[in-house]
């Protein structure tokens, strides 16, 4: 899941969380208190109607048909006799009086009532009204005609009349009629009552069940918010963690060590800042795996806190294989013994898969008493000094340690001066070129020559074992090499344009060049400004060079080879890794290093080795040049087992590059080789 939708949907259960169990029940009220509501409302309406229909039916057509009969009992007992009495006329116009305030109460009603939404669900709501007018009607004439009975000459007579007895019969008729309208829609009352107290039923039951589905959506999103809130915390941790711990060897990372050390600076404590470096971390690496690698920097990690914890000290992890111990004392006596203790348990063997892997410790070491005489202390300057220390140990040979002091301290000055200058050479135009002549051994014929840059620093002139180191480590290197390149190209270039010769050239490359991808457009750009024929000129990679990335270095191998340029493997026999060298680079020739040349005559097993590297080189179809070669009977010795070209000081020394270049077209070195006797 991505980010965004974490948040999104943290953000969704964070709602539910907060409101979604509240909004739920406030939906459930306000439901309850609406339909509670509509049905007392509807209920009250249709008791209205109910109360309303009784006492209309009490009072109106119940009461008139009541009346309606007692009129027609008392005109029965008359029409019996020939003449009224008094008494009867007496109960006749009574009932008829009754008759007539119940017909105009009854109209009166009828006029007054006005349909409701409960009246106008009825059925028969308009013909109960008709049949109410009706009725009303029909009393009312009946009315009527009895006035004019009781009034006429013969009431006995007038009351045996059809129309007054049709009028008693059609008023009993209606009045019937409109109370059975009234007793149905009392029914109809009863059934919409219940269809009405049905439906909110139903309705509630719905409801509830979408608020319970509401709520188990709602508590699910509830689980689910927790359960987040816990991955949450868990990463937070996790996140806090790495941020102050190393997360293979568990130690204290470089910020966390940083923090630690700067709270123990103040200005009068004392301590002693101790930088520690696995030897030959990249060999085990390339060697034996990643896998072993990290065995081994997890086994330097526990010797390393047990012997810093039992010395009141900070263990950390900076980065790849390099280690910091933070001691709370600069007793130069108790600090020597830690580090050889140190020592010592790391360079205990590991047994890996079987496998014994042997590594060890170089140990840069800096107190803030040695600091404080002529720097100001903080946790920079105090990781520059001991870096300087280790330095110091790893140019000594390794496996030992070294404590920043007034020595140190003079060639830490030196060192970055000397660093300053560099900065300030290629500005000045102070780096020179030299060149040193690659012969045939055979006849002494110069083909080419190696480049070669000196630094002309203060009218004193420093070969490169004095400055490359600095370079490399101050990141300068690369523009030195494409410098070197550059004059290197444009000098044997124009020589051989001018004296049409074919010699070639080449150049060190230093490892820095091979870290990163397009990191050499300067080759090309120089073999195209200068017009220089690309198969004349040979790159020189150092055998020696730890490359970080081997993918990456096959890369610019490859696009350098496309050029038309040549590989050499520079150094050859002197580095750990010689095979992965030859089968990632793809190179066209080997460089054997001038250290097996030096005991070539004395030593069976230096002949031994110098015999497989030709033969290496033969089956890989690699050319091979001899660099070194200072003596006759060294060349002789080469050339009897098949060596072809060679440098070295028995051919020439480097010189100026104009000098090289002449002394090499003119100087003839191959009549001094016949000269000799050769």
């Amino acid at each position: 899941m991505r980010f965004k939708d974490r948040v999104g949907h943290t953000r969704v259960n964070a709602l539910a969380t907060r409101r979604g169990f509240w909004i739920a029940m406030a939906s459930l009220a306000a439901f309850t208190f609406v339909a509670a509501t509509e049905f007392r409302r509807y209920a009250d309406s249709i008791l209205t109607v109910q109360d309303e229909i009784r006492r209309h039916q009490t009072t109106g057509s119940q009461a008139a048909l009541n009346e309606i009969a007692r009129l027609n009992g008392k005109v029965l007992v008359a029409m019996q006799t020939e003449a009224i009495s008094d008494a009867d006329y007496a109960g006749i116009q009574s009932a008829l009086d009754t008759l007539y305030v119940r017909a105009d109460h009854f109209s009166r009603r009828l006029k007054s009532r006005a349909p409701d939404a409960v009246q106008l669900r009825f059925s028969q709501s308009d013909e109960l009204t008709t049949e109410g007018r009706a009725t009303v009607a029909a009393i009312d004439a009946l009315v009527a005609l009895m006035d004019e009975a009781l009034f006429s000459a013969d009431p006995a007579e007038a009351f045996r009349s059809v129309e007054l007895v049709g009028a008693i019969e059609t008023a009993r008729k209606t009045s019937f009629r409109y109370l059975e309208r009234t007793t149905r829609m009392k029914q109809e009352l009863l059934i919409l009552q219940t269809d009405k107290v049905l439906f909110l039923s139903r309705a509630t039951l719905v409801f509830l069940g979408i608020v319970t589905f509401a709520g188990a959506v709602s508590l699910h999103m509830l689980r689910l918010e927790v359960l987040a809130r816990e991955e949450r915390e868990k990463a937070e941790r996790r996140a806090d963690r790495l941020a102050y711990f190393d997360s293979l060897t568990g130690l204290a990372n470089r910020v966390q060590f940083q923090d630690k050390v700067d709270e123990f600076l103040e200005p009068d404590a004392e301590g002693a800042l101790i930088l520690i470096d696995l030897d030959g971390f990249k060999e085990i690496n390339d060697r034996h795996g990643h896998a072993a690698g990290d065995a081994v920097l997890k086994q330097m990690a526990r010797a390393i806190r047990a012997e810093a914890e039992a010395a009141d000290g900070i263990a950390a992890r900076l980065g790849g294989d390099e280690f910091a111990v933070y001691m709370p004392s600069d007793d130069t006596v108790f600090l020597n013994e830690f580090c050889l203790a140190l020592i010592a348990r790391c360079a205990q063997p590991l047994d890996f898969g079987g496998t014994r892997i042997l590594s060890g410790v170089s140990i840069g070491l800096a107190t803030t008493t040695q600091v404080s005489k002529t720097r100001n202390r903080n946790y920079d300057q105090m990781m520059r000094v001991a870096d300087f220390a280790l330095y110091a140990s790893k140019a000594a040979g390794r496996g030992r340690f070294t404590i920043y002091d007034a020595d140190l301290e003079r060639q830490m000055d030196e060192r970055r001066t000397l660093l300053e200058d560099l900065s300030k050479a290629l500005e000045n135009d102070e780096l020179e070129v030299f060149l040193q002549p690659k012969v045939l051994m055979e006849t002494g014929q110069v083909l080419g020559f190696e480049a070669l840059v000196r630094w002309r620093r203060n009218g004193t002139l420093l070969n490169p074992a004095q400055f490359i180191t600095a370079a490399e480590d101050s990141n300068r290197i690369r523009e030195i090499d494409a410098y070197v390149l550059d004059h290197a190209i444009e000098l044997v270039a124009d020589w051989n344009r001018r004296h049409r010769t074919a010699f070639h050239v080449s150049v060190n490359l230093s490892g820095r060049h091979f870290v990163s991808r397009n990191s050499l457009p300067f080759v090309a750009d120089a073999l195209t400004r200068h017009g220089f024929a690309p198969e004349l000129l040979t790159l020189e990679i150092t055998e020696t060079v730890q490359l970080s990335s081997w993918d990456i270095a096959q890369e610019t191998v490859a696009e350098l080879k496309s050029l038309g340029c040549r590989i050499s493997i520079d150094d050859f026999g002197t580095g750990y890794s010689s095979l992965i060298y030859l089968r990632t680079i793809s190179a066209n020739e080997l460089k054997i290093d001038k250290s097996l040349i030096d005991e070539i005559e004395e030593s069976d097993e230096a002949r031994f080795i110098l015999d497989a590297v030709l033969d290496l080189a033969e089956s890989l179809k690699l050319d091979v040049v001899v660099e070194g070669i200072e003596r006759e009977e060294q060349r002789a010795f080469l050339h009897h087992l098949g060596c072809k070209v060679g440098r070295g000081y028995l051919f020439g020394r480097p010189l100026a590059a104009a000098e090289a270049l002449a002394d090499a077209t003119y100087s003839k070195a191959t009549y001094k080789l016949l000269a000799a006797g050769q």
